[in-house]
């Protein structure tokens, strides 16, 4: 089977690229070839996720400093995608957050689109990107929104099957699109993050990029007010520099910067907890958490809601306010969640494994329906 996998962009090695990666593996066998925007891997993501395979990337790929600037191309980025102009393939499967689902291509090849977002910049979190963003302060960006919803309705009829990454995608994929799509949750790899029945040390864990929306300053001002609970940041990004400034009187809080995954797993399986206030569609992060056998703590939106039970995997706040914050962390105090195999059976849900089966058996099934024949 002849594949076209299509990537928005290869810059950081996310949960997005993570399932890109294990869809690539999934096909390993066949004649797969990537598109993407840019790819800007380093050596040791491009291992992991790519390998060996052949990558084909748009002009951003040779604008200097494109990993940094990529943000404000976006109005540019559906002509880009557009000009890839696919032939001669069995099967289109992209994973998309932004622009993936538009390129360019024949419409009697199978089109298969794994969302992990209709394009949160021009639909639920357009007031929130036009407030704290520089793009979106721009006087022309109302302008260009208008255009990419137009463009983005219409690449969505090309697509003939949506596979959505939770329920709460799914729904977003109906609003926006008014189109139907089949739930497979992303993989988790519960087979590295394993469970520590041990005891816990006296420390909460926040963890993940440094990006505004991850409200990770927030949680940073509600331990500050916590004087007597000590908080571990691990992580970095472009939201980073703020966090010197205002750390610097804080003792009981603690910042690790980047951290390779042996060592940050460590720290997961001796936490208290951790907690997770962005709004996710799904958050990886906060899975693989729970197959350590460790609590979060976790903002009760999106894909939080499908993937933390309640009072046994963790506690959802309501709010992404540092009153809410307080408030979880002193009832995870009141009432600890401390049993841990329980914790790790909720992630088993969504090992990498169940993913595997699912995805290649519904790709399976569309082609059948598409082609009227078995691949």
């Amino acid at each position: 089977m002849k594949i076209a996998f299509v990537h928005d962009w290869f810059k950081a090695n996310g949960g997005a690229e993570k399932v890109a990666g294990e869809i690539l593996d999934i096909y390993a066998g066949h004649d797969v070839t990537v598109y993407t925007l840019f790819n800007k891997f380093n050596e040791a993501d491009r291992n992991e996720i790519l390998k060996d395979r052949v990558v084909k990337t748009s002009l951003m790929q040779y604008i200097p400093f494109v990993s940094k600037i990529y943000r404000y191309m976006l109005p540019v980025m559906p002509w880009l995608m557009k000009q890839f102009r696919l032939k001669n393939y069995d099967v289109i499967i992209s994973t998309s957050h932004a622009v993936a689902k538009g390129i360019g291509a024949d419409p009697g090849i199978l089109n298969i689109c794994y969302c992990h977002s209709p394009m949160r910049y021009v639909w639920d979190m357009y007031d929130d990107y036009v407030a704290h963003h520089a793009v979106g302060k721009f006087f022309l960006y109302k302008w260009f929104i208008h255009y990419i919803r137009k463009w983005d309705l219409k690449t969505a009829a090309n697509v003939h099957y949506f596979v959505a990454n939770s329920e709460h995608i799914r729904k977003r994929i109906r609003d926006s699109y008014n189109r139907d799509a089949t739930v497979i949750y992303p993989p988790v790899r519960t087979e590295k993050f394993t469970l520590n029945e041990g005891p816990r040390q006296d420390y909460y864990l926040c963890l993940g990029r440094f990006v505004p929306y991850k409200k990770i300053d927030m949680i940073v001002r509600a331990f500050q007010q916590m004087p007597d609970k000590k908080l571990v940041l691990i992580g970095e990004g472009y939201g980073t520099q703020q966090f010197t400034e205002i750390l610097q009187h804080s003792n009981n809080i603690e910042w690790l910067g980047y951290r390779k995954d042996e060592e940050m797993i460590k720290y997961i399986q001796e936490a208290r907890a951790c907690i997770f206030a962005a709004k996710e569609d799904f958050g990886i992060l906060c899975v693989e958490v729970q197959a350590c056998g460790t609590p979060v703590l976790a903002l009760d939106y999106g894909g939080y809601k499908e993937t933390v039970k309640d009072g046994v995997s963790g506690y959802l706040f309501a709010e992404q306010t540092e009153e809410d914050v307080i408030a979880v962390v002193k009832k995870l105090e009141q009432h600890p969640l401390t049993d841990n195999n329980a914790i790790r059976e909720n992630s088993l849900r969504f090992s990498d494994e169940r993913f595997r089966r699912e995805f290649s058996g519904f790709v399976d099934n569309c082609y059948k329906e598409f082609y009227g024949t078995a691949k």
